[in-house]
């Protein structure tokens, strides 16, 4: 049985390792909110850390509940792809984590999911999988501050029960629907699905919002054809339809707003205003008796179209996009853009717990914003420190990641094992175990599963050498033909005309001592002035419990997300 303490999917501990070379902005509160920060970890392990109403606002375009996987590509080395599950089960783990959940609103609405949907079903888990991480948003978002939640239709019911709950259903203030495809193509049996639904809620009825215009068009353009020395402008009413009893139905300058129209008219603003108007020569009166006088209104003041909750004007990403990134789920900058320009200003800071590409933390870069993304993938980690370090000045993030000390052995060996239908994501405990080895080794995972001589990652050094690394999560003991195959591939890459002087074998527990002098009697290489083992076999219990490491070459600085390559160097 896993210990009850630490029954949950991603198995850190909360004390994340700060990436060295760079320092964060000093912060009063906490480091990750001195400005711009990246965090790899499970979202809500890190969103505990955080204290109380400190961002502002809040975007996240979280798992759908599509039932899916997306396969993403990344780097420039060869196809690089990281598996994005999008599967729900109820397993062990997610009832472990219900019981513990405190009676109250949110343990009754995950209860009323399970009523309507099934007590040990997909979207049970989703329920309890979302719940938990929208009430910690809750709780450190500003008093001032908005969270806009990116969902599609399969679960955006869901969403909607979560949020009334968590926050209240008089701070419902949208829904939002972004038409997101422009396919004509026919379906018989249904109408064709071309949105995606964004729910926009906030904190208090104190939130900031300052909206978001469309540009004009060229017909409302063609309408300012007056020009004088501020600018071009056209002329609207200043007298409107039907009498008012307060000031704006008083007479000014000797013209009586009761006496105007068929029914009496009044003024679009009050007498006072008007003088002031009058002052700065705005107004523009009639050369025939009789007329009304009508306000000049110039183009630069005119923000725009309001923008309503139907956005069809940001177009979906396309495939040879210059924004692409290869990343399935990944959304246009300028969606981003909209949401944070209305509900932040230059002082605040933008959280993405589930930030994938990292757009919205682009975006908050781009205008000036501070950005705080969390993603529980150190691939897409990478990716995000790579995209904003090419924005350069104070978009440049500090990147915190899980290392080597912050997992413990008990634990990460508990989830390691874990067969695909009791994990709670339906990630097999292999998988997720290949991942969190290739993240803390600085490793790139491999995408190929077939003809590749069961390499699940490499490691790429800065000297361009690539060291294939195994990964064998099981209970039993590995034998020499695994180390042969490994050796296989070092000579196959070799014979590709590629640099691979070493291989790495790391399994679960222990290995053999004759399988440890096999890897010895393989020799050692020369990199730079610096002997390396040829071939290297080591668990990831040793390395948890006995501080033990792997003796590799400097990694290529595009493929470095924490400093466990600083640690390793050092021993």
């Amino acid at each position: 049985m896993p210990p009850r303490t630490r029954a949950k999917t991603d198995t850190a501990k909360r004390t994340p390792t700060k990436r060295t070379g760079r320092r964060a902005k000093p912060a009063p509160t906490h480091p990750y909110l001195g400005g711009n920060a990246l965090v790899c970890g499970d979202n809500l392990d890190i969103l505990r850390e955080l204290p109380d109403e400190c961002v502002d606002p809040i975007y996240l375009d979280p798992p759908f509940n599509s039932n899916s996987n997306y396969v993403a590509a990344f780097g420039d080395k060869g196809s690089v792809a990281a598996q994005l599950r999008d599967i729900w089960r109820w397993t062990v783990e997610s009832e472990n984590s219900h019981q513990r959940l405190r009676e109250g609103k949110l343990l009754n609405a995950i209860n009323a999911v399970r009523l309507v949907s099934g007590e040990t079903s997909p979207m049970a888990s989703y329920a309890l999988f979302m719940g938990q991480r929208l009430a910690e948003m809750h709780r450190v978002l500003k008093p001032t501050g908005s969270l806009y939640l990116h969902c599609d239709p399969n679960a955006n019911w869901l969403l909607r029960v979560l949020l009334d709950t968590i926050f209240g259903a008089n701070n419902f203030q949208n829904e939002i629907s972004w038409l997101r495809s422009q396919t004509r193509s026919s379906i018989s049996r249904r109408f064709r699905r071309a949105h995606d639904t964004i729910l926009f809620y906030s904190k208090t009825a104190k939130y900031q919002f300052d909206g978001a215009y469309k540009s004009l068009s060229e017909t409302s353009l063609k309408l300012y054809n007056r020009e004088d020395n501020r600018g071009h402008y056209q002329l609207v009413p200043l007298l409107v339809s039907g009498k008012r009893n307060g000031e704006t139905g008083l007479p000014w300058r000797r013209i009586d707003p009761n006496e105007r129209g068929k029914s009496g008219m009044h003024w679009v603003t009050t007498p006072d205003k008007l003088e002031q108007y009058e002052k700065e020569g705005r107004i523009a009166w009639p050369q025939k008796n009789g007329g009304a006088p009508r306000l000049k209104f110039y183009l630069e003041e005119n923000p725009g179209v309001p923008v309503n909750d139907f956005w069809d004007d940001v177009a979906f990403m396309s495939s040879q996009s210059d924004e692409n990134l290869g990343y399935p789920t990944q959304k246009p900058l300028a969606l981003l853009e909209r949401i944070i320009t209305a509900s932040s200003d230059e002082s605040g800071l933008v959280l993405d717990p589930f930030c994938g590409c990292g757009t919205a933390a682009d975006a908050a870069a781009k205008l000036g914003r501070g950005y705080l993304g969390i993603d529980v993938s150190a691939i897409a980690v990478r990716v995000m420190e790579q995209r904003l370090a090419s924005r350069g000045g104070k978009a440049t993030p500090v990147v915190y990641k899980m290392g080597w000390e912050d997992y413990e052995w008990e634990v990460f060996e508990y989830r390691a094992l874990m067969s695909r239908a009791d994990a709670e994501d339906g990630t097999p405990g292999h998988a997720w175990a290949e991942d969190k080895v290739a993240g803390l080794l600085n490793a790139v995972p491999n995408d190929q599963k077939t003809g590749d001589g069961g390499i699940d990652a490499r490691y790429f050094t800065e000297a361009g050498e690539i060291v294939p690394i195994q990964v064998k999560m099981h209970k039993g003991q590995i034998s020499r033909p695994d180390m042969d195959r490994l050796l296989g591939v070092q000579t196959s890459l070799r014979n590709q005309r590629k640099k691979a002087p070493m291989s790495l074998m790391v399994t679960l527990y222990p290995p053999r001592e004759q399988l440890r002098v096999f890897a010895a009697q393989q020799g050692h290489v020369t990199l730079r002035g610096e002997r390396y083992p040829k071939m290297q076999i080591l668990s990831v219990q040793e390395m948890l419990t006995a501080g033990e490491r792997p003796k590799l070459p400097p990694v290529d600085p595009r493929y470095f997300v924490g400093d466990t390559q600083t640690r390793l160097s050092a021993l």
